[in-house]
């Protein structure tokens, strides 16, 4: 880059540089002091995780669905090295080696995956919003925004689990770590007494950052207003906090997208995330032994 677009590429106020995508990617990495808090939250379960090549790999149990590694790459070359440490992690838990990839990850990194046959699991939308001085809070009539606490984060987790159910089936208990993490974002809305929708969410005061997630609204309940003021509370949260920007991943093209982006998100890049499938872990399509 010349030094005349770099200077203007550093003047323009939301450009995504690989300093500024290190700062996304942590809304979706599993930091240390997370994990500490997971395993309180799920003594049970064998969670575990490995820093390898500036990322996070995570496992959280076999059926967790963010069994993955994020943020590699970011922070330099990629050796073959550290994906036999970042494979070996996965594979030794009986799950597929599943790695988030940046556009401003490191070449070395897509040229590693190529090799060892990864394939594209799915794209995720990033999606960005400049936390503005004030952040209004203004929950339609009728509706009320609560944090969770240890007495309702059992119709919290329900509520999220149903809202999700059309699009994917996930154990609620999985929701009920969201509410351990530090600095986390988790409120549940309520109509008439009833928990209609929740959501969840963490600020990360290290990158000035609100991570939002988990953002749910049972089907009879939705159109209301419900998903605005949950997002909305987030905001507000987020500039208490300090916060400089806001930062959710959605499926592209999703209705997901259109709502944040109908609330002033915008998109800050598209991400891969590329996955390796184990031969010994994969379904027999002969059936197995007939026992003929």
């Amino acid at each position: 880059m010349s030094e005349s677009a770099a200077t203007t590429a550093n003047q323009l106020p939301e450009f995504v540089d690989l300093a500024f995508a290190r700062r996304l990617e942590m809304a979706e990495t599993i930091l240390p002091e997370c994990v500490e808090a997971l395993c309180r939250f799920s003594p049970a379960q064998p969670i575990a995780h490995e820093q390898v090549a500036g990322g996070v790999a995570f496992y959280g149990g076999p059926s967790y669905p963010s069994n993955q590694m994020v943020g590699m790459g970011l922070y330099g070359e990629v050796t073959s090295e550290d994906m036999d440490r970042v494979e070996t992690f996965f594979r030794s838990r009986g799950v597929s080696s599943t790695i988030v990839v940046s556009p401003l990850a490191d070449m070395s990194l897509l040229r590693l995956l190529g090799q060892r046959g990864y394939g594209v699991a799915e794209f995720n939308s990033v999606l960005i919003r400049k936390i503005k001085a004030e952040e209004p809070f203004h929950p339609p009539a009728g509706i009320f925004i609560e944090r969770v606490t240890p007495e309702t984060v059992s119709p919290w987790m329900h509520a999220i689990a149903e809202g999700f159910a059309q699009n994917i089936s996930v154990a609620e208990e999985v929701f009920g770590a969201f509410a351990s993490l530090p600095g986390d974002l988790s409120f549940l809305a309520r109509i008439e007494d009833m928990v209609v929708g929740g959501c969840g969410g963490r600020i990360i005061p290290e990158a000035r950052i609100a991570a939002l997630f988990g953002t749910a609204t049972l089907p009879a309940f939705r159109n209301r207003g419900v998903q605005s003021a949950l997002i909305e509370r987030r905001l507000h949260e987020a500039v208490l906090a300090g916060c400089e920007y806001a930062v959710v991943s959605t499926q592209p093209a999703s209705g997901s997208q259109r709502n944040m982006e109908r609330r002033g998100f915008r998109l800050a890049y598209t991400k891969l995330v590329m996955r390796r499938e184990w031969e010994e872990f994969a379904p027999r399509l002969d059936g197995g032994d007939s026992g003929h």
